[in-house]
């Protein structure tokens, strides 16, 4: 299964979360993933509930947890995502798309394309294309 693991940056006040934000909504609407990790250090819960209310085929998870997924264990914090040998942390203005299977994750960093200047449904999918690529490459090669 593939998930987002991103923190809660996106959905504070500032121009950059609601940039962010808007490009996380796109990112959304244009994938066929079901599933959001995130760490949440400050937000209330209600903004990021509100935010996925729009959202109804994706469920998303806040830190703080510990759960099951691919008869792995998980630990979501508030500052990071943990599980066996592998810790990813957050950064603002990107998100890791995570394969719970092999737990291979790849970041992508949406601040670095001007939304005016880029068509964001193309980047992400792109992205997820290319992430997706890698990772079913690196399961045929433990395959061999």
């Amino acid at each position: 299964m593939f998930v987002i693991y991103i923190d809660d940056s996106f959905f504070g006040t500032s121009d950059f979360s609601r940039d962010m934000r808007y490009k996380l909504r796109v990112l959304l609407n244009e994938s066929p993933l079901d599933h959001i990790w995130i760490s949440n250090a400050r937000t209330k819960s209600e903004t990021i509930e509100r935010f996925f209310k729009e959202f109804e085929d994706i469920s998303y998870t806040e830190s703080t947890v510990r759960f099951m997924q691919d008869q792995k264990e998980w630990i979501l914090t508030n500052t990071s995502l943990q599980c066996e040998d592998i810790c990813i942390r957050p950064f603002s203005g990107t998100y890791c798309l995570v394969d719970t299977e092999t737990l291979q994750y790849e970041r992508i960093y949406l601040d670095l394309f001007p939304q005016e200047e880029t068509d964001l449904a193309t980047i992400f999918t792109e992205a997820i294309q290319d992430a997706l690529r890698k990772i079913s490459g690196s399961k045929e090669k433990m395959k061999s």
